[in-house]
């Protein structure tokens, strides 16, 4: 007879209240690592123990990409960037402001089609795209192929994603 979705006789593990994460340190992210798993009390091998390959990508510390994303055109030919971060620790928070996963240090790239043209830094959510760059960037005006992308850097992990917002 089956009771509760198993049936009798199968086997099973019982796990406490708090499973345990498996933690990987940045050093190791990269590298082919093999884990194990056995009965406890037991040894590492053998036949009661299985393994898995895994390489640790680091993923959860690399920072989101920025949201709502503008460029707008100045009257000097020149672009105001904004943007708002994404917080991915404590970012929905409902008692107060989020704080600040990430530091606010971001890489702003600047592309005609696959080609990046420029690339700076700000220490803000908003930057300016000057009108002397974007002259020597667009002879002609930015074409359907000038896009700007705006990304976060994540201390531990490098530039986040990127998101893209089209000049032309």
């Amino acid at each position: 007879a089956m009771a509760a979705g198993a049936e009798a006789g199968a086997v099973v593990v019982l796990l406490d209240a708090v499973p345990a994460r498996a933690e990987t340190p940045r050093a190791e992210r990269g590298l082919p690592l093999l884990w194990r798993a056995g009965p406890r009390g037991g040894s590492a091998g053998g036949a009661a123990a299985s393994e898995v390959a895994f390489t640790a990508s680091g993923l959860k510390d690399r920072p989101w990409s920025p949201a709502h994303v503008r460029a707008r055109v100045r009257s000097d030919g020149g672009f105001d960037l904004d943007w708002v971060t994404r917080s991915r620790i404590d970012g929905d928070r409902w008692d107060g402001e989020a704080a600040a996963a990430d530091p606010l240090r971001f890489r702003v790239r600047v592309f005609e089609g696959a080609e990046v043209l420029r690339t700076f830094e700000v220490e803000a959510q908003a930057g300016l795209y000057s009108a002397v760059d974007a002259a020597a960037d667009f002879p002609g005006g930015p074409g359907p192929d000038a896009v700007i992308a705006i990304s976060q850097w994540g201390d531990g992990y490098g530039w986040g994603v990127e998101t893209r917002v089209g000049l032309g």
